[in-house]
């Protein structure tokens, strides 16, 4: 498994990692991105993906112009 987090407060609603990673991010009614069925910790929300998206998650953490998304195995 993956896991992802993601710093919503800092989020600028680009949409980037919504188009290349939907499976795990939406656009909220504001605008920003939030990573989908995740639990909050801190500033960050926080799930698993599947290894066969890392690919597609990578895309996500490398495109955010805000460098708010963090990918790790």
């Amino acid at each position: 498994m993956i896991r992802i987090r993601h710093k919503k407060p800092e989020c600028i609603g680009c949409k980037l990692c919504a188009d290349v990673a939907p499976q795990y991010f939406e656009m909220d009614d504001e605008g920003l991105a939030q990573l989908i069925g995740s639990s909050q910790q801190g500033v960050f929300q926080i799930t698993e993906g599947f290894d066969e998206d890392l690919e597609d998650l990578e895309k996500a953490e490398e495109g955010c112009p805000v460098d708010i998304i963090y990918v790790n195995r």
